[in-house]
């Protein structure tokens, strides 16, 4: 087996990768609507979007050459330049893409592979014309690149930012003064011409973007679906509006979930025909140019690879695997959920946990809208603005466990879905690689403003996601062109061992990527756990509460007594490794706060011990968390700069302390942990004890102070340790303290009955 057969061997496994981590970045465009809507089970939204994916592939043969000759000039490289060329963008591309899919942030694989066959070109045409003898100045570019067919589509890809956003978002202002809030009302009245308009333009999706294209339709067919059109569109629009309506009257289907569930097909076979190219376009313009070079009998640093600027049909076989691989990765891959969820938090109706922080532009973003609102108000009279508001309220949520609660109606889904089909059916109709990613994206965003479900409480927070997002797909193209012109650079100058170094390397990183991944989900999976339940009695919550609390404090104590010996035994690593496990710990806790008033929401509304301690308990944790916090950073900080070691004697009085808080905290679990209050006297001797002891020890702080026995930097470390310490305690006591006044309260209580 030659070199350039094991090099294409690498190009088609990299190729089945980059379906695998594409996939995961690119399913959210399908799924986003159909989940978020819960319009049914996961399983039989994930079938549907399979037999789209399926079908999809199958008509994607004429988007692949694009990746061929659709941005640089074929021509102008040898087989070999193009091989490593080649390489060079698949191996960018499943790192990149890889990136985002940990980050759970969505890109747009279309942009990703634009800009990495731009870079890898310009790459080796510049290096091969230095190579020939030319001067930069000598070089013409337009030998190397396709600049207008480049420009043409990053110009429609961008453009579609914009454009999906805008219409998303008048489209589904329309349909919400329409049929408002309350679904079952009004899809009497509307749903039958609305879902057989909305199906009808699914259809005709479908054509525009199923009949090109396809390797199974001939091109008679395809001249009599593009003759025939508008008679198609005419009739299916009276057809599924006839039928809609005879669905309401006789059946108890919501018409609306038919739109969402055939939306979700038609945008899973627009993925897979449209995006197929980012995946594998790449590998089979390598096995073309192979083929080619193999029959040709030329030395391949002398082959002229022109014979990939003619069209080309890719084999259907190759399709139906790439099909396959897309819908296996569909079902089993755990960081399409993670996309998943960040679209879904950027774009759900009601409040909750927000992904991402405010920022200044986010906030000045808000003001100047909530300033356009107000303006638009005054200007407009006061009764019609007050009947668009009627239209806009609310209606109460259904009684619901969390888990299933949608986060987003069937109208803004059909809406997404609606918006998206029709912007993607012209972009294909244009023969553009359009970013689904961006279209739909940004369609969700701009139905999600329109609908208000960015309130005053979560605007700022979701707008600074998405420019994140939008930030991530303008940093994507940049290092997507970077980056593959740099690993085109290096295989460019070290041939063979370079690919053999070069692929090596690529797969450790994404082994590594993964094992990570598989760390973090685990731990945020755990942290999910807590207070997501139904909540159906309060021993529940007060056994969750119990839990949360007893596994805090050992953390805690833990990193208090890493800290302790980490000073008296000078090991810098251990403190800096336990003040990061705490500032974890205390982001956690943050974020478990945010839980809080939703879960108080649930307890029976008489139980306001129960409510109290829920709040208070949280409260307590992050005065320990800020303390403990304090106590790690002081004795890093300490270590880090070599300052000098406390004396023997406060270090014995601090090993004390700790020894006692940790026997203290120990009786402190049990009883919390069992609910059993049994040391209750024990532990308040205890705490009065020490209490006792660590004003002892801050007095003889104090007169060595003021003997000038220690300087200033050890003095403040010495003295805040003991105090901190002394907060530690009594914050702990706080807590017990809730604990066993609800235990009494609830004894005395049932002695009454």
């Amino acid at each position: 087996m030659d070199f350039f057969t094991v090099l294409l061997v690498i190009l088609f496994v990299v190729a089945i990768i980059d379906l695998i981590v594409g996939v995961s970045n690119d399913a959210v465009n399908f799924l986003n609507s159909a989940i978020g809507s819960k319009v049914a089970p996961i399983r039989t939204i994930l079938l549907v979007a399979s037999a789209g994916v399926v079908l999809g592939s199958m008509f994607s043969s004429g988007m692949m050459e694009i990746a061929r000759n659709g941005l640089f000039n074929p021509s102008f490289f040898t087989f070999e330049q193009v091989m490593f060329l080649f390489l060079a963008v698949m191996l960018t591309d499943v790192i990149l893409l890889d990136f985002y899919n940990s980050l759970g942030l969505p890109t747009s694989t279309t942009v990703s592979l634009v800009f990495e066959i731009l870079g890898a070109a310009f790459a080796i045409g510049v290096l091969h014309s230095f190579s020939t003898g030319l001067s930069w100045g000598e070089i013409q570019l337009d030998n190397i690149l396709n600049f207008s067919s480049a420009f043409t589509i990053i110009t429609g890809i961008f453009l579609s930012i914009f454009l999906a956003f805008i219409v998303g978002s008048l489209i589904q202002r329309v349909s919400r003064v329409i049929f408002t809030f309350s679904i079952k009302k009004s899809i009497k009245n509307y749903g039958a011409v609305f879902c057989g308009l909305s199906i009808t333009t699914i259809i005709y999706f479908l054509l525009i973007k199923g009949v090109k294209g396809s390797s199974l339709v001939t091109d008679t067919q395809v001249k009599w679906v593009m003759e025939n059109t508008w008679s198609i569109v005419l009739a299916s629009l009276v057809f599924f509006s006839v039928v809609i309506q005879l669905i309401m009257w006789y059946t108890k289907i919501n018409p609306l979930k038919v739109v969402v569930l055939l939306g979700t097909f038609s945008l899973a076979m627009a993925f897979a025909g449209n995006d197929l190219v980012n995946f594998i376009g790449v590998a089979v313009g390598g096995l073309v140019a192979f083929q080619n070079w193999a029959a040709s009998g030329v030395p391949a640093d002398q082959y002229q690879m022109g014979i990939l600027s003619e069209k080309l049909i890719t084999p259907t076989w190759i399709l139906l695997v790439a099909g396959v691989v897309m819908v296996v990765t569909l079902w089993t891959n755990a960081k399409s959920r993670k996309v998943t969820e960040t679209e879904l938090s950027l774009s759900r109706q009601d409040e909750g946990d927000e992904k991402f922080s405010p920022n200044m532009m986010s906030r000045i973003l808000v003001g100047v809208a909530l300033l356009a609102g107000r303006t638009t108000d005054s200007l407009l009279p006061r009764s019609w603005s007050k009947a668009i508001e009627r239209r806009f309220e609310k209606r109460a949520a259904e009684a619901i466990s969390e888990k299933d609660q949608p986060s987003f109606d069937l109208v803004r889904a059909s809406v997404n879905l609606l918006v998206s089909s029709v912007l993607i059916a012209y972009g294909t109709s244009q023969k553009l690689p359009l970013s689904t990613t961006f279209v739909t994206f940004m369609v969700a965003m701009g139905t999600s403003f329109a609908d208000q479900a960015w309130g005053r409480e979560s605007a700022v927070y979701r707008v600074a996601g998405v420019m994140n997002v939008i930030a991530g797909w303008l940093i994507t193209a940049i290092v997507a062109f970077t980056f593959s012109g740099f690993i085109a650079f290096i295989l460019f100058k070290t041939g063979h061992v370079g690919v053999i170094v070069v692929t090596v390397l690529a797969a450790f990183l994404i082994i590594r990527s993964h094992v990570r991944f598989a760390k973090k989900e685990k731990k945020e999976s755990s942290e999910k756990q807590i207070f997501a339940s139904n909540l159906k009695d309060l021993k529940q919550a007060i056994d969750e509460s119990n839990e949360v609390t007893v596994k805090n404090l050992k953390v805690i104590m833990k990193v208090y007594g890493t800290s302790v010996e980490s000073l008296a035994k000078e090991k810098r690593k251990a403190v800096e490794k336990s003040m990061w496990r705490i500032k974890e710990l205390r982001e956690q806790n943050e974020k478990i706060q945010h839980k809080i008033i939703k879960y108080v929401k649930k307890m029976p509304r008489q139980n306001l011990a129960a409510s109290r301690l829920y709040i208070l308990m949280f409260d307590y944790m992050q005065d320990l968390y800020q303390s403990i916090l304090l106590i790690s950073e002081s004795c890093t900080v300490h270590l880090q700069n070599y300052h000098t070691s406390p004396s023997k004697r406060y270090l014995q009085q601090l090993q004390e302390v700790e020894k006692g808080l940790q026997a203290f905290t120990e009786l402190v679990c049990k009883d919390i942990g069992t609910s059993h209050f049994e040391h209750a006297q024990e532990i308040k001797d205890q705490q009065q004890k020490w209490l006792r002891q660590l004003d002892q020890f801050v007095d003889d702080q104090i007169s060595a102070i003021q003997k000038d026995n220690v300087g200033n930097r050890i003095g403040l470390l010495q003295m805040r340790l003991l105090l901190e310490s002394k907060d530690v305690l009594n914050a702990i006591f706080g807590m017990y303290t809730l604990y066993l006044d609800y235990h009494n309260q609830g004894i005395g209580e049932s002695k009454k009955m």
